[in-house]
């Protein structure tokens, strides 16, 4: 059993020189290394893979490429043709978690795979560690449109609603709540305002409900995920709470690090509307449950932000 928070201190006390340092030895002539503060997988190139390479946010592959032992007469590998996995510390969250899912399938492919179908097991990896880019995205934008629902009102209004933001963590029901007004925001990169709705949860039982409606247009003279983030984070009277800080962390965690900083977009368009106004439903049967549907907001008039702070103010 490799001991993971052991592990780490290993590497981090690594040379970043672009050396192998062979960390455990695993069966049909495999091992995990490091190199660079990163984690790697390697076995011998036996099926003759192609030279081939590829990167995900978290995973770089490589195939049939030559590794030569520093030292041929203590080394533990041959000279010769390897492939190798290799994951990246530095953007991946919950670290000790993740690492030690990897290296127990490293384990368990040199064990039962003999290190054969490496492509394929690459693959399989991709599928656990990386969140598919549609839902990569869909995280992207729902955090940019509601950080920035957060800096609008304070820039309009002088107003921080940051502490009403994800009261619950993840469990949270609705993305705001407030002892008076409570808001869902909607985000969307494209000119259509229709939204999945999921009723119970915007026309439960709460008073002064609000649906924020969000439009961005990706642009590359926008504004990116990080930047936002740490405007808001070096504002002093705004965004600047403990909880604040975990819900950002806690969410960044569901993007891909690369979109945080490259993904810009333009801030098109921001409104409200009530919840009691848009409801196009009246009494749901016993029956019914999680009810979900798509919802265009055009045909509806938007509330003017002025009026939902005034209710915001009497908190204050």
């Amino acid at each position: 059993m490799i001991n993971i928070s052991q592990t780490l201190n290993t590497i981090n006390s690594l040379p970043q020189d672009n050396t192998l340092y062979l960390l455990e030895k695993l069966p049909c002539g495999t091992g995990i290394f490091a190199s660079n503060g990163n984690i790697l997988y390697i076995v011998p190139n036996n099926e003759l893979c192609d030279s081939l390479g590829i990167r995900t946010d978290f995973l770089h592959l490589e195939t049939n490429v030559f590794v030569t032992a520093f030292n041929t007469s203590v080394s533990s590998f041959e000279n010769g043709y390897y492939n190798y996995v290799e994951l990246q510390l530095s953007n991946i969250p919950n670290i000790e978690e993740n690492v030690n899912a990897f290296v127990n399938l490293c384990l368990a492919h040199a064990s039962y795979m003999n290190g054969q179908e490496f492509v394929a097991f690459f693959d399989s990896l991709v599928s656990l560690f990386q969140l598919p880019r549609e839902q990569h995205y869909k995280n992207l934008i729902g955090l940019m449109g509601e950080l920035l629902f957060i800096e609008h009102i304070f820039s309009e209004y002088e107003l921080d609603i940051s502490s009403y933001w994800h009261t619950e963590g993840s469990s949270s029901q609705l993305d705001f709540v407030s002892p008076t007004v409570n808001f869902e925001v909607k985000t969307t990169s494209s000119d259509s305002l229709r939204f999945t709705i999921k009723h119970n949860q915007l026309f439960g039982n709460h008073e002064q409900t609000y649906l924020v409606a969000v439009s961005l247009e990706e642009s590359n003279a926008g504004r990116s995920l990080e930047s936002v983030i740490s405007s808001l984070q070096e504002n002093p009277n705004c965004c600047n709470s403990m909880q604040f800080s975990v819900n950002i962390e806690r969410e960044k965690r569901r993007i891909s690090p690369h979109d945080l900083r490259s993904k810009k977009f333009i801030l098109k368009r921001i409104c409200a509307y009530s919840a009691t106004a848009i409801n196009p439903f009246g009494l749901i049967p016993d029956c019914v449950e999680d009810m979900s549907y798509k919802l265009d907001l055009l045909p509806f008039k938007d509330v003017a932000f002025s009026d939902i702070v005034k209710a915001l103010h009497l908190n204050k």
